[in-house]
């Protein structure tokens, strides 16, 4: 009976992957101990906690947003508290570990539904604009760079083309070279839009883990 728990812990730690190292450690430490010392069968796991896949499905997503809660503030743990902090700082990648969480929770109302299927439709329409952005911006640099290459072999010929051709690859790569952070601002602002809609989202539907926020874990 252990061996079939010891196997639902093992599949559960790699999907807590997500999640950092020590938040990850205690997290797992927790239910190795829950399910161990309480005698509970892998059915009664099963039947409580959904598949290892969904439990930390759902974990990561609490962690994401922001319910996992340590009260231990040592001097140790200030350091890993931080780190963490940082890490959420990611809305793509906090939003995605959310909306897992969603659909691997046992409450999904129909409305929840639709937003996530038209949030995924959104963001892949994004993601396809910002595909042709960085493809325009790729062709601008490589035009860029011959309009320069061009203007010095016709030095020769004619000095004022020589000049137009060279400022022309020269305002284009510069274009390009100002529109790199505005398409990653634009980005990093849909991924934090996105966030925050799918954690509006997960506030009606995510499962809470109360047995997550806890002292001295």
């Amino acid at each position: 009976m252990h061996s079939e728990i010891e196997e639902y812990l093992a599949t559960f730690d790699r999907y807590l992957a997500p999640m950092p190292d020590g938040e990850r450690s205690d997290t797992y430490r927790y239910y190795e101990e829950l399910f161990l010392d309480s005698g509970m069968t892998i059915d009664e796991i099963y039947k409580e906690f959904s598949s290892p896949k969904n439990l930390a499905r759902q974990i990561n997503a609490n962690y994401a947003m922001g319910w996992m809660e340590n009260d231990e503030d040592t001097e140790e743990s200030r350091p890993r508290n931080r780190r963490n902090q940082k890490e959420q700082k990611n809305p793509w990648n906090a939003a995605w570990l959310i909306l897992l969480g969603v659909l691997a929770s046992p409450i999904l109302i129909p409305v929840a539904l639709v937003l996530i299927f038209a949030f995924v439709a959104v963001i892949i329409t994004v993601i396809g604009i910002i595909f042709a952005l960085a493809g325009l911006l790729i062709g601008a640099a490589i035009a860029g760079g011959f309009m320069i290459s061009a203007g010095f072999g016709v030095m020769s010929q004619g000095l004022m083309m020589a000049l137009i051709l060279i400022g022309a690859g020269i305002a284009a790569l510069g274009l390009v070279v100002i529109s790199i952070p505005v398409v990653i601002w634009i980005v990093y602002g849909i991924g934090w839009i996105g966030y925050r809609i799918i954690k509006w989202i997960a506030g009606m539907t995510l499962k809470r883990r109360p047995e997550l926020n806890r002292k001295g874990a």
